[in-house]
């Protein structure tokens, strides 16, 4: 299978290349690769995978709150162009968020189909990122995580 995985030197691209080793990558991430260029797109599609996984994002949710513009412009704008992407080229897209697009309250479990209620800076570019996804491409996965580790990770 060909697989583009954004954000692949964080934690979570790192793991996923090990896995995947054995499927064709290409990995892609920063400074060579910079999903808030409309530019990005061609390279996606120039690989021609059979389904990206986004990993890529701005996650620090301390610095969204200091720079929401940097947020929303890597989160939303980058997303946005990745869907892109997958839409030119006919790939699925795996779409890394969080479960902060839920503000906590409801009293049980949540459900994909649950209404957003994000509260930070970092949330809402998520959710917004979501809607991207849901309306850009036909062929798409959104995957909601609360915390990533992995062996070697560095904890603050």
């Amino acid at each position: 299978m060909r697989i583009v995985i954004t954000g692949c030197k964080g934690q979570l691209g790192q793991a996923l290349q090990h896995t995947l080793a054995k499927d064709q990558l290409l990995g892609l991430d920063l400074p060579e690769w910079d999903m808030t260029d409309p530019a990005c797109v061609q390279t996606v599609v120039g690989f021609q995978p059979d389904v990206v996984i986004h990993a890529a994002a701005m996650t620090n949710v301390d610095a969204c709150e200091r720079k929401p513009q940097a947020a929303f412009q890597v989160n939303i704008l980058g997303t946005h162009h990745v869907a892109l992407a997958c839409e030119q080229s006919g790939a699925a897209m795996v779409h890394v968020s969080t479960n902060e697009v839920f503000d906590g309250t409801l009293g049980r479990p949540y459900y994909e189909w649950d209404i957003p209620e994000p509260k930070s800076v970092y949330a809402r570019s998520k959710a917004a990122a979501e809607f991207y996804v849901r309306t850009l491409l036909s062929r798409f996965y959104i995957v909601r995580t609360a915390w990533l580790y992995a062996r070697g990770a560095i904890t603050l």
